[in-house]
C-alpha cells in the first residue's frame, strides 16, 4: 500500500479513531480518578549511618540496609500501626504474612543511594501515616541495633571476664610457686642476689676466710639450681601479669560500651507528610492508554481495509 493510501484511510477513519481516542481518554481518566483508585502519598527520608561497625567485608552502609530490611523492623512496623487492619486485610486468613509482605513491599522502598546513604519511600493513602512510619523504622532501627550492640557487648564481657579470671589463677599460681622458693630456699631476687653471692665470694677469695667461703660456694649452688626455675617464673609472670593488664583496659571499654544508649542514625532529609499524591500519575495512565486505544484501532483497521485490498 502506498503512503498516500495510508493517509486516505486515516482520513476515512478519522471520525472512529477520534470517537476511540476521546473515549480511551475519558475512561482512563475516569477508572484513575480516586473513586477508583485510592491516591497515595509519598513521604522520603536520607539517611547516613553512625556509630556502627561493619562485619567482614561489608561497610556501614550496607550494614544499615541489612538492618532496615530485616523481619525485626518488619514485624514492628506491621503491629505498631495495624497494618492488617489498615490495608484492610483480614488478620485470620493463613496467608496474612505474605500478604503483609507483598503489600509492604510495594509501598516500602529502601535502597542505598550513590552518596552511601540509605533512602527510605514510603507510600500510603494517609501522608500523615507515610511520613509516621518513616520515623518509627528509624525508631526502631536504633532500638534494634542498641540492642543487638549490647547483647554482643554481654558476650565480650563474658569472654574477657573468663579469660581474666583465668589468667588470674595463672598469676597466684606463679606467685605461690615464688613465695615457695623463696621460704624453702631463700631465693627472692635471684639478678640482685646473684650480683650480691659473687661479690662477697670474691672478697672472701681475697681474705682468706676458707668457712665463708664454703658457706658461700653452698649458697650460690643453692642459688644456681633453683635459680633458673625462679627465673623462669618470674618471666611467666611478666607476661600474665602484661596479658591481665591488656584484658582488663579490654574490659572496662566493653564495659563502657554497655552503659551507653547510642543511636545509630545521621537523618539528613526527615520524613514529612506530602499534600501532593504521588500515585496514581493520571496523565500516564491516560497518555498510555490512549496510545494503546490508537495503536489497537490502527492495527484493526488496517486489518480491515488489507482484506478489501486483496479481495
Amino acid at each position: 500500500m502506498k503512503n498516500f493510501d495510508l493517509l486516505k484511510i486515516l482520513y476515512k477513519w478519522k471520525l472512529t479513531l477520534v470517537i476511540i481516542v476521546g473515549s480511551a481518554v475519558l475512561l482512563s481518566s475516569v477508572f484513575s480518578s480516586s473513586y477508583f483508585i485510592k491516591p497515595k502519598y509519598k513521604s522520603t527520608a536520607i539517611i547516613y549511618p553512625s556509630n556502627l561497625t561493619p562485619y567482614s567485608q561489608e561497610s556501614t552502609t550496607e550494614q544499615m540496609l541489612q538492618l532496615f530490611q530485616s523481619d525485626s523492623i518488619f514485624d514492628h512496623v506491621v503491629n505498631y500501626f495495624d497494618l492488617a487492619h489498615h490495608y484492610e486485610l483480614d488478620s485470620a486468613s493463613a496467608t496474612i504474612h505474605n500478604q503483609l509482605l507483598g503489600i509492604y513491599s510495594e509501598n516500602v522502598s529502601i535502597r542505598k543511594t550513590e552518596f552511601e546513604a540509605v533512602r527510605i519511600d514510603v507510600l500510603d493513602i494517609d501522608p500523615e501515616i507515610a511520613s509516621k512510619m518513616i520515623n518509627e523504622m528509624i525508631n526502631a532501627f536504633n532500638s534494634f541495633t542498641l540492642n543487638l550492640n549490647k547483647s554482643k557487648t554481654k558476650e565480650l564481657i563474658t569472654i574477657y571476664s573468663e579469660q581474666m579470671k583465668k589468667v588470674s589463677q595463672q598469676i597466684d599460681s606463679i606467685n605461690t610457686s615464688l613465695k615457695e622458693l623463696g621460704v624453702k630456699f631463700g631465693i627472692t631476687d635471684y639478678y640482685a642476689q646473684s650480683r650480691e653471692l659473687s661479690k662477697a665470694y670474691y672478697n672472701s677469695l681475697a681474705s682468706g676466710n676458707e668457712k665463708k667461703i664454703a658457706e658461700l660456694t653452698n649458697e650460690m649452688r643453692n642459688l644456681e639450681e633453683r635459680g633458673g626455675k625462679f627465673h623462669e617464673l618470674q618471666q611467666h609472670l611478666d607476661l600474665s601479669t602484661r596479658e591481665y593488664g591488656e584484658l582488663l583496659v579490654k574490659y572496662n571499654t566493653v564495659v563502657n560500651d554497655s552503659e551507653k544508649h547510642l543511636t545509630y542514625t545521621n537523618v539528613v532529609v526527615k520524613p514529612t507528610p506530602s499534600d501532593k499524591k504521588a500515585y496514581p500519575i493520571r496523565w500516564l495512565i491516560v497518555t498510555i492508554s490512549s496510545c494503546a486505544a490508537l495503536l489497537f484501532s490502527f492495527i484493526v483497521i488496517m486489518i480491515i481495509e488489507g482484506r478489501k485490498y486483496f479481495s
